[in-house]
């Protein structure tokens, strides 16, 4: 009789490969587009060899997932700057009748919605000898035939187990604003493991630091990283340098818990109903931490680099909160990609007390004591004191700031609060920034999106975590 990790396994193998039909749709639309971008570089005199690229040429795509990766691959003699000013306005115009977006990884690229479902990357790159990388993505082509060589069929279905488990967990997506694993870095694990199985007991091993190297060789540099998987075709080249820790020890913990408790929701998650206003005010009411969310407007920015604006401007804030003792427990960044984003924080409190007292040096220490006096005493945001406490001065001055809100106001006309706004930003934020707590935040429910984004910050819970212990 199977066990039920078998069961789960067989039933989620079903699902995710894609059907006959599927893969005569894709086949037609791969060599479609690729015609069509042919005939767009002919037309601007643009040289170069257009291929279909990622999972859908390594065969590694799930089912109902369908991206579609398309390359034009350059002489090395083209000046870069071809590609932002030929190349991709020449692809904009010839597709123009899809929705586009301009992303950027290393360089910009054009991301295409067909036929509504379909994401579309048309990414440009070079046509060079293996390890005379002139951008990062010249590496793709090596890494598609690397792969097609030696992944078998069993091993392909192994690969996709692994991506639809880290997609349901949330730790599968290179880009800035996931921080997780390539669908190379999976099929590189898959091909070194062997299976989704030993994948995940391998995974819930992983200490502090974890290298792994599938060709064994020898001539790599010393990587930083402490999670290294060695890319097999360029052996300089660290596969999991984008893998923030959060998501490298999401993927172990969520290893660990499925090879103990095996549950369908790891790969399909239960996503929370919507949720009333009552509801959201009995969370926000409850026996907690304050919540703030400070909501800011922005002009329209490539999506990489938004995120990567977003993830500074919350580092910088929840410093800020935290120098300011408002004690930051944890944050986070919603957007809508478009207009708008907040950094949602939970601080101890979003309110101090007006005072707080300040300890000094040890009155044996008579230069530093000297100094402390002439500072505190009788100075305007001195309070009481200073006085002797066990040894050593103690003052109770005047707080500077006592709210949230005040400490982003002061903090955007004062340069010594050391708050900095990325600069494709900061003018639309000093205009538009607003700090709401607690229930005060009700007021985004509005915005699609915003809502659950916000209850999944104050249930705290991962999906998968909700359904496997609840």
């Amino acid at each position: 009789m199977d066990s039920p990790l078998q069961k789960i396994l067989a039933d989620v193998k079903r699902r995710i490969v894609p059907t006959p039909k599927e893969r005569q749709f894709m086949t037609r639309l791969s060599q479609r587009l690729k015609g069509e971008l042919e005939e767009i570089l002919a037309a601007s005199a643009i040289e170069a060899e257009v291929s279909i690229q990622g999972s859908v040429a390594r065969d590694t795509w799930l089912h109902e997932d369908h991206d579609l990766d398309i390359f034009a691959r350059f002489p090395e003699k083209v000046d870069r700057r071809e590609w932002t000013e030929k190349f991709l306005p020449a692809v904009r115009k010839g597709f123009k009748r899809y929705r586009k977006v301009e992303r950027y990884a290393e360089h910009p690229y054009l991301e295409l919605w067909v036929d509504h479902d379909v994401r579309v990357n048309i990414v440009p790159c070079y046509a060079v000898d293996k390890g005379r990388w002139k951008s990062a993505t010249d590496r793709s082509p090596y890494h598609t035939e690397y792969m097609q060589t030696h992944l078998t069929r069993e091993l392909r279905d192994e690969a996709r187990m692994l991506k639809k488990f880290m997609k349901g967990i949330r730790v599968y997506g290179a880009e800035i604003r996931i921080g997780g694993f390539s669908g190379m870095l999976v099929e590189t694990l898959t091909l070194k493991l062997r299976s989704f199985v030993e994948t995940l007991k391998q995974a819930s091993q992983w200490k502090g630091s974890v290298f792994i190297d599938i060709e064994n060789g020898s001539a790599h540099p010393r990587f930083e990283s402490g999670f290294v998987v060695v890319d097999p075709v360029d052996p300089g080249r660290n596969l999991a340098a984008a893998v923030r820790p959060d998501k490298m020890w999401s993927f172990v913990v969520a290893a660990r818990e499925f090879l103990k408790r095996p549950h369908l929701s790891f790969f399909y998650p239960t996503y929370p109903k919507p949720r009333t206003k009552n509801q959201f005010l009995r969370k926000l009411r409850g026996p907690r931490h304050d919540i703030v969310v400070v909501r800011f407007p922005h002009p329209r920015l490539v999506l990489d680099v938004l995120w990567g604006q977003l993830f500074s401007l919350e580092r910088v804030l929840a410093r800020l909160a935290e120098r300011s003792e408002f004690g930051v427990v944890r944050s986070e960044v919603w957007s809508n990609e478009d207009s708008l984003s907040t950094i949602i924080m939970e601080v101890d409190s979003a309110v101090l007390p007006p005072v707080q007292f300040h300890a000094g040096p040890p009155v044996s220490r008579a230069e530093e004591s000297d100094t402390f006096l002439a500072r505190h005493l009788g100075a305007r945001t001195t309070i009481r004191g200073p006085w002797l406490s066990q040894g050593r001065w103690v003052v109770e001055k005047r707080r500077e700031v006592s709210t949230i809100e005040e400490l982003l106001k002061r903090s955007l006309r004062d340069h010594k609060f050391g708050f900095t706004v990325p600069k494709q930003m900061e003018k639309s934020f000093r205009r538009g920034a607003r700090v709401l707590v607690n229930e005060e935040a009700m007021s985004l429910l509005s915005e699609p999106g915003f809502g659950d984004a916000l209850w999944e910050f104050l249930d705290g819970r991962p999906l998968w975590l909700r359904s496997v212990r609840s």
